[in-house]
Protein backbone atom coordinates (compact mmCIF):
# COMPACT_ATOMS: atom_id res chain seq x y z
CA UNK A 1 0.00 0.00 0.00
CA UNK A 2 1.42 3.52 -1.39
CA UNK A 3 0.60 6.33 1.61
CA UNK A 4 0.18 9.59 0.34
CA UNK A 5 -0.82 13.30 2.13
CA UNK A 6 -4.66 13.47 2.55
CA UNK A 7 -6.27 15.98 1.42
CA UNK A 8 -8.69 17.86 3.27
CA UNK A 9 -12.45 16.64 4.01
CA UNK A 10 -10.96 13.57 2.57
CA UNK A 11 -11.72 10.12 4.79
CA UNK A 12 -9.17 8.44 7.10
CA UNK A 13 -8.64 4.67 5.80
CA UNK A 14 -6.34 1.98 6.64
CA UNK A 15 -4.73 3.23 3.04
CA UNK A 16 -3.83 6.49 3.90
CA UNK A 17 -3.29 6.49 7.96
CA UNK A 18 -1.30 4.05 9.67
CA UNK A 19 0.34 4.13 13.42
CA UNK A 20 4.08 4.75 14.01
CA UNK A 21 5.87 3.92 17.05
CA UNK A 22 7.05 5.65 19.06
CA UNK A 23 5.08 8.91 17.65
CA UNK A 24 4.44 12.07 18.37
CA UNK A 25 1.40 12.10 16.86
CA UNK A 26 -2.11 10.42 18.21
CA UNK A 27 -1.77 7.73 20.14
CA UNK A 28 -1.97 4.15 18.56
CA UNK A 29 -4.81 3.08 20.69
CA UNK A 30 -7.67 5.83 18.68
CA UNK A 31 -6.32 4.75 15.33
CA UNK A 32 -9.97 2.32 14.79
CA UNK A 33 -11.40 5.07 16.04
CA UNK A 34 -10.30 7.68 13.31
CA UNK A 35 -11.08 5.59 10.44
CA UNK A 36 -13.91 6.99 8.54
CA UNK A 37 -13.60 10.62 10.34
CA UNK A 38 -12.53 13.30 7.64
CA UNK A 39 -10.06 15.54 7.74
CA UNK A 40 -10.20 18.89 8.58
CA UNK A 41 -7.45 20.19 6.84
CA UNK A 42 -4.54 19.04 4.28
CA UNK A 43 -2.15 16.84 5.95
CA UNK A 44 1.41 16.65 4.61
CA UNK A 45 3.14 12.82 4.34
CA UNK A 46 4.42 11.63 7.26
CA UNK A 47 3.01 14.86 9.19
CA UNK A 48 2.22 13.66 13.01
CA UNK A 49 -1.51 13.69 13.52
CA UNK A 50 -3.30 15.78 16.33
CA UNK A 51 -6.90 16.79 17.52
CA UNK A 52 -6.70 19.91 15.49
CA UNK A 53 -6.67 17.77 12.32
CA UNK A 54 -9.82 16.18 12.31
CA UNK A 55 -13.00 17.52 11.43
CA UNK A 56 -15.92 18.24 13.75
CA UNK A 57 -13.33 17.09 16.66
CA UNK A 58 -12.17 14.38 18.74
CA UNK A 59 -12.02 13.17 22.24
CA UNK A 60 -8.20 11.94 22.36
Amino acid sequence: MQRKPIRKSEMFTDVNLRSIRPGFGMKAKHFDALLGRRAARDIAFGEPLDVSMIEGGFEA
